[in-house]
């Protein structure tokens, strides 16, 4: 006996999806950066306002500024000063010692003339020197006092020059009375330069 043959379905098997792998996007969208307008900038700074310590900041500068050029200033008086007070004591060599040495009468011809031919240019040197420290002097006051002293010391250079003239180039009718007044006027000057001196110190 021969069994039926049954009419069923055979069984079917149900497909495996194939594994999905991701492409690349084509047109990868950038990610925005950060923008810096959005840092935020703080407004204050220790409870103070920003403004104030900018403000003091630019204080302390025009302070350190201001005191450099102060120290700069009183360091170029200074050295005026001294410079001045080197002229002053070469004027009161001039009259103390130089001027009395070439007005004595006691003196021959030689040696005046040898004693005003070594300490003439001395006293140029003094009168050019005191009329360039008139010109950089720190203040138009200060400038007067060298200048002041430079015409005292030109008036009495002038004065003992005209006086060893007259007394060494040999006598004339008159001459003593002449040589009398310029002893007058040598001695004039020299007190006008000492006084000067004294009101510039």
């Amino acid at each position: 006996m021969i069994a039926a043959i049954s009419d069923s379905p055979e069984p079917t098997l149900d497909p495996v999806p194939a594994p999905t792998i991701p492409l690349p996007d084509p047109f990868p969208t950038a990610t925005p950066a950060p923008s810096s307008s959005s840092v935020a900038i703080p407004s204050s700074y220790m409870g103070l306002p920003l403004w104030v310590w900018v403000a003091a900041l630019l204080a302390v500068i025009v302070l350190i500024i201001l005191l450099i050029a102060l120290s700069n200033s009183g360091r170029k008086r200074s050295q005026w000063e001294r410079s001045f007070g080197l002229r002053i004591a070469d004027a009161r060599w001039f009259a103390d010692s130089l001027t009395l040495a070439v007005a004595d009468r006691t003196m021959g011809s030689a040696q005046i003339v040898r004693t005003w031919t070594d300490g003439a240019p001395r006293v140029a040197t003094l009168s050019q020197q005191l009329y360039e420290l008139s010109s950089v002097a720190p203040s138009e006051k200060r400038a007067q006092a060298p200048r002041a002293v430079a015409y005292a010391v030109d008036s009495l250079r002038q004065a003992l020059d005209a006086d060893v003239r007259m007394r060494t180039q040999g006598f004339a009718p008159g001459q003593d009375a002449l040589i009398a007044e310029s002893a007058t006027i040598v001695a004039q000057r020299r007190n006008n330069l000492l006084a000067t001196i004294t009101n510039v110190r």
